[in-house]
């Protein structure tokens, strides 16, 4: 999932960013999309890649959750019973791992 990212404020009293996230495939223009305030110390600010990656993952989340709640439900693990199933929208990700940079100066072998 590629997701586009819209940072609409610094504000360095607070040491926060006004952004706004957005799926590639979204139907709505992230212009719609309602702005949210993030510190910027939950995010990597050791330089731009980093910093665009550790957003990017922070993004994803807001997005999961969103989309989690418009259009598929949670399921709960057990056992099958296919009754509790029916009536419900489920969506499911075909590969559920993250992939992250390691900031790292020197690596020695």
């Amino acid at each position: 999932m590629k997701i586009l990212i819209k940072i609409e404020e610094y504000l360095p009293e607070t040491q926060q960013i006004i952004v706004k996230f957005c799926s590639s495939q979204s139907e709505k223009s992230i212009d719609q999309i309602q702005p949210l305030a993030i510190d910027l110390d939950k995010l990597d600010l050791f330089d731009t890649e980093l910093f665009l990656e550790s957003l990017t993952v922070h993004g994803q989340g807001v997005i999961e959750r969103y989309e989690q709640l418009q259009y598929g439900e949670d399921i709960e693990n057990g056992p099958l019973d296919i009754t509790k199933l029916l009536g419900k929208t489920i969506e499911r990700k075909k590969f559920p791992r993250k992939k992250q940079l390691i900031p790292m100066r020197r690596v020695k072998l």
